[in-house]
């Protein structure tokens, strides 16, 4: 046999080529000439090779129809089990004669609802898309965003296909590398160019006699790793990035697209602050308002992100510092760039801001570690940063939640060794057991003590999550020995401890579980966190001086283990849609300090940046945005920059989290993919049949262009291949596309089999997660061309 073929697609907004398929050859139905009135034979999808065949005879005197009477040859569409005639206005779907849907949009439980032009179908019902998204978080409460269309769609509740992804390891395949260079700082990733793609940009350092102060900024292409462009560092004072600190993502120049804002490479350990567009282009330097340059000593900082001023721009925050979206600095609290080192954790010089409204009058505070600073941001600018409290505990690195649940946010401060949690509005020690604080107020003992770091060390940047599933927040962090998650013991608290640990006291901040790490260098890397599953219960991406590890939130049993290689600084792998394919990825960077990991036989250093996907497809998707080191969803809008006025995270459904990545509304909507073969009968004077499998998405969730569809010889996938072709469109929900093969007829009538199969034949061979994996094949055992009478 010698098939050729031919790719057909039936946008949604057209399915009549079904009855041209059906027309004589000389009127589009396929082949080179002749004269046939044969039309095409239906077969129903199955999950078997045995499906319905009904096969049109051009001799036969009465062909069924859809009226039940004998009206001659069929020369449209003979349907179903009953081989029903469909008239030339209507479609056969699902098995049955329906009338025609010219939107391509069908819907229903028997696809017998045509939805309007410009409608999909979900959940059975055809809806209208609401407004143009990137992810869940540009819709509204109810809503989510349809990834293939980039639309807001109702969420409905159940939904009537919904993928639920059951795994318990983390098996990892990497997409891609960059090893042209080092880096021991985070990454930040969007679309720099509104391209769709995002982009992850990262430092590189260069190790000069293990101070890593030398950076370059380098831009990938989030889909290959290729760098798009770069800054060099040059020389000391130059316009290259520190190689300790950590970059960071906003928009600064009000134009709606991302820039990139750094600490430069330092000189005197000072660092200049610069921004460029996502281009390539300096926007500025920072500077005082008569032109003078403006330095700070960041060090291990890194920059958040701020609009107090409610302008088209962001402003941009180091420790108690803050520059105005032009590079002015308005604000250094200690002056001569002392204002970047608040947020010192036990020496290792630089902050970490957190941005927050901590007492619900709508205005943002900065809460810079142990203390807190209300912002009078007046016209000019003229700006000051008025204490709002002080906690009088060690300085450190702050994180934010509502870990009572109560409505108010509370601070989780990691420093010099311990971790304590305070109250947002007074830097007071949280009074656990009474959320309401009466209690504490009359009797200051009862306010809960800091806990101290298994192991020691300084303690790295803290994650808040729900790791254990109770619907309620945790703490996690790392230390210079071990990785610990820590509990609270608030009212209804099932308690965990490890063995030997006491039972805590209520309102107890306590270990719930603690794994051995190594992190002697820094002992203050950072973690980051993401629920791989979708289930409610959110696992730790962390990385040591050697390893990269993915922890079961409720456990910490070790779930991924890969090697990587690091002096670390306070640095941590992240989840993100690095590539905007509609799957998370995890990003890690790495270098080749490997000196505190030569005792594990056969050690491998490696350098760069290291993307690494799911092996299965199985992870829940993400967003497309990570932007700075202090990013909690809520803090970046989904092209990248920073939203006015923030919502606060705590109160926002499915948040209330702290360095965690999410999915959002519809993390469980799922496609669902059949198909249909037909055999047309319209070339047999020149002994072809035309095999015309259709492929519906009958799901709640689009698929992009490139799914297979494979034809086989015989009654399943032993036989012979006779090709695969890929869907060249996406497939909305209710939308289908129709794929066409040329094969030889037998002479004398006899009859073939052939079987068709759409993303594999079964769950494990496709790459499309379904709610329904056994409706994906169709088959027929009669496919002939009709003898002549």
């Amino acid at each position: 046999m010698t098939p050729s073929h031919r790719h057909v697609h039936l946008s949604r907004l057209s399915l009549s080529c079904l009855t041209l398929l059906a027309c004589r050859s000389d009127a589009g139905g396929g082949g080179d000439g002749g004269e046939s009135s044969g039309g095409i034979a239906s077969v129903s999808d199955s999950a078997s090779s045995s499906g319905t065949t009904a096969v049109a005879d051009a001799s036969s005197s009465g062909a069924a129809s859809s009226s039940g009477g004998p009206i001659g040859p069929c020369e449209t569409v003979l349907c179903g089990a009953d081989a029903a005639c469909c008239a030339a206005d209507e479609d056969c779907a699902a098995g049955s004669c329906v009338p025609a849907c010219e939107t391509g949009v069908r819907c229903g439980a028997d696809q017998s609802i045509c939805c309007d032009a410009g409608q999909v179908c979900v959940s059975d019902a055809c809806v209208t898309p609401t407004g143009t998204c990137i992810d869940s978080f540009d819709c509204e409460l109810g809503e989510f965003c349809e990834p293939t269309l980039d639309q807001c769609l109702p969420q409905f509740d159940p939904v009537t296909c919904a993928y639920d992804p059951e795994f318990e390891d983390i098996e990892v395949t990497l997409e891609w590398s960059y090893t042209d260079d080092q880096s021991i700082s985070i990454p930040t990733v969007a679309d720099l160019d509104a391209d769709g793609t995002p982009e992850i940009v990262v430092i590189t350092t260069a190790d000069e006699g293990g101070g890593y102060e030398a950076g370059d900024l380098v831009v990938l292409d989030g889909a290959t790793g290729t760098a798009k462009w770069r800054v060099d560092h040059g020389v000391a004072g130059a316009v290259g990035p520190h190689g300790r600190s950590t970059v960071g993502v906003v928009d600064v120049d009000g134009d709606d697209a991302p820039d990139i804002v750094y600490a430069g490479r330092p000189s005197s350990n000072r660092s200049v602050i610069y921004a460029y567009d996502g281009m390539g282009n300096l926007l500025w330097s920072s500077h005082d308002d008569d032109g003078t340059p403006h330095a700070f000593t960041v060090v291990n900082g890194g920059p958040s992100f701020a609009n107090f001023d409610d302008d088209a721009g962001a402003e941009v925050v180091f420790g108690a510092a803050v520059i105005d979206n032009d590079g002015l600095v308005v604000w250094d609290e200690g002056g001569n760039g002392a204002g970047a080192t608040l947020g010192t954790n036990s020496g290792y010089t630089g902050g970490i801001s957190a941005i927050v409204d901590l007492d619900g009058d709508g205005a943002s505070e900065i809460v810079s570690g142990r203390q807190a600073w209300t912002v009078d941001w007046q016209a000019g600018p003229s700006v000051t940063l008025t204490q709002l409290w002080d906690a009088g505990a060690p300085d450190g690195y702050p994180a934010i939640a509502d870990l009572d649940l109560d409505g108010d946010p509370e601070v989780v401060l990691v420093a010099s060794g311990t971790v304590r949690v305070l109250d947002g509005g007074t830097g007071l020690a949280w009074c656990g057991v009474d959320p309401t604080g009466a209690m504490c107020n009359a009797d200051d003992t009862l306010r809960t003590p800091a806990v101290a770091i298994p192991g020691g060390g300084r303690g790295g940047p803290p994650t808040i999550a729900d790791f254990d599933g109770d619907g309620r927040p945790e703490i996690a962090a790392a230390g210079g020995s071990s990785y610990s998650v820590y509990d609270l013991a608030r009212a209804g608290e099932e308690l965990v401890v490890p063995m030997g640990d006491p039972v805590p006291v209520d309102g107890a901040v306590y270990v719930r579980w603690s794994q051995a790490t190594q992190d002697q260098s820094s002992n203050a890397t950072g973690s980051s966190v993401f629920d791989f599953q979708g289930d409610g219960i959110a696992e730790v991406v962390y990385a040591d001086e050697c390893y990269l590890r993915v922890y079961s939130g409720v456990d910490g049993t070790v779930i991924l283990e890969e090697p990587n290689s690091s002096a670390t600084i306070h640095e941590y792998p992240l989840v993100v849609d690095a590539d905007g394919d509609g799957n998370s990825e995890i990003i890690v960077v790495a270098n080749d300090e490997a000196n505190n990991c030569s005792a594990i036989d056969g050690y491998e250093p490696r350098h760069g940046v290291f993307l690494y996907g799911d092996a299965f497809d199985r992870w829940v998707q993400t967003r497309r945005v990570w932007t700075s080191h202090t990013y909690h969803v809520s803090n970046v809008n989904s092209s990248g920059n920073y939203p006015s006025p923030e919502i606060d995270n705590w109160t926002t459904p499915g948040l209330n989290n702290y360095r965690q990545n999410v999915q959002g509304a519809g993390v469980f909507n799922a496609p669902d993919l059949t198909v249909e073969l037909a055999i047309g009968v319209s070339d047999c004077l020149d002994m072809q049949l035309l095999l015309i499998a259709t492929v519906r998405n009958i799901g709640a969730l689009g698929v992009p262009a490139g799914v297979e569809v494979s034809l086989y010889e015989g009654a399943d996938a032993t036989g012979t291949l006779i090709g695969t072709m890929p869907t060249d469109a996406p497939l909305l929900p209710g939308a289908s596309a129709q794929l066409v093969w040329s094969v030889d007829a037998v002479p004398g009538g006899a009859a073939q089999s052939y079987f068709v199969a759409v993303d594999g034949q079964d769950a494990d061979a496709g790459t499309v997660a379904e709610c329904d994996e056994a409706n994906n094949t169709a088959g027929t055992q009669s496919a002939a061309c009709p003898i002549p009478g």
